[in-house]
């Protein structure tokens, strides 16, 4: 057995792991089996908990806490209510619009069917490439429909939008306000002895923290830029484009690939086969090279240190068992695995 292991498994015989192994196993079935129903709960902890890397810096400046979680979170309030009243109307008229404009785009793409076979014709068997071309095509059409639907109808209710936006800030404003107090209170759940889950925690609070953190930035970059990109090309759909750019980064790797796809078919769309249909595509391209060497890198830094064969199979495993949300979530969830695992063999003996 390798060191590493053989560590891990004399951590396991010793009372503070095995605790610490308990209480992270509550926690996932928790939220396995009550997911649904503690959404509103488990949304305010997750933006109180990014949240609190805005508010640190200010308590170093000697600002109290309470001053400083009124300052954060009054920009978190403005830039919530900005997102549903300013731009989530926005894109609801643009994938109202792309809904309506569903049959065009479908005669859009037969008429490059058209043009694809006359330039392939003696090169190539015309009736295979019309074979090729046509499974492409109704493949390309098929996930832009499902995709406009998908978020259509993910768009919440009136029900759902009014307790997202009156109970969660709610919730997030008493999370940081009374941060102290929650953590003394879930205290005496826990071991009097848990100086290991302590330092477990605060290595994959730096693990996790550091890449959502980070994403979100690299999401709000990557998302503006290209929507300003997009406008500057005279692009009808620049801004439902911009935000399936902004947010294919939650998708590593696979999320580059499936927006490409709208960005190519809308392209052809909008200006017909010509060289100008190619430009979205030219720019999403270098904008996501540039974010991939660039601005991951220098946002991320060291935060993530895992191989790129399992982030791949970690958004595969976790998505096809929770869908959507197990895609998004798959990276964290690797990362605090792998800041745990780490965390263990790295500490000391305790005897």
């Amino acid at each position: 057995m390798t060191r590493p292991f053989a560590l891990v498994t004399r951590r396991l015989q010793d009372p503070q792991v095995m605790a610490m192994i308990l209480v992270l196993t509550a926690v996932f079935l928790g939220i396995l089996f009550f997911g649904a129903a503690l959404a509103p709960y488990i949304t305010g902890v997750v933006l109180a908990y990014l949240l609190e890397g805005m508010v640190r810096p200010l308590l170093r400046a000697r600002l109290p806490r309470l001053p400083a979680v009124l300052v954060v979170f009054s920009i978190f309030l403005a830039l919530l209510y900005f997102l549903f009243f300013g731009l989530v109307p926005n894109l609801v008229r643009q994938l109202t619009k792309l809904v309506g404009e569903l049959p065009r785009i479908t005669e859009a793409l037969k008429g490059l069917l058209e043009k694809l076979s006359e330039m392939a014709s003696g090169v190539a068997d015309p009736e295979f490439v019309q074979h090729i071309v046509i499974q492409l095509v109704d493949g390309a059409r098929e996930l832009l429909t499902d995709s406009v639907t998908y978020l259509v109808h993910g768009l919440p209710g009136l029900l759902s939008l009014a307790i997202y936006l009156v109970l969660v800030p709610f919730l997030v404003f008493f999370f940081m306000k009374d941060k102290e107090e929650f953590l003394v209170y879930l205290g005496r759940f826990l071991p009097q002895d848990r100086e290991l889950l302590t330092r477990v925690l605060r290595d994959a609070d730096a693990g996790v923290g550091g890449y959502v953190r980070g994403k979100f930035w690299e999401l709000l970059l990557l998302g503006l830029s290209s929507y300003v990109v997009f406008v500057l090309q005279g692009f009808d759909y620049a801004f439902l484009l911009g935000v399936l750019t902004g947010l294919s980064v939650l998708i590593p790797f696979l999320g580059l690939v499936v927006v490409m796809v709208p960005v190519a078919v809308l392209g052809v769309v909008q200006w017909g086969v010509s060289l100008e249909a190619m430009h979205p595509l030219l720019a999403y391209g270098i904008l996501q090279a540039i974010d991939g060497n660039i601005v991951a890198p220098i946002i991320l830094g060291e935060t993530v240190k895992v191989h790129p064969t399992t982030i791949i199979l970690s958004v595969l495993l976790f998505g096809s068992i929770w869908g959507l949300v197990g895609v998004f979530f798959a990276v964290p969830l690797v990362v605090l695995t792998k800041s745990v695992f780490e965390a263990l063999v790295r500490l000391p003996n305790i005897d």
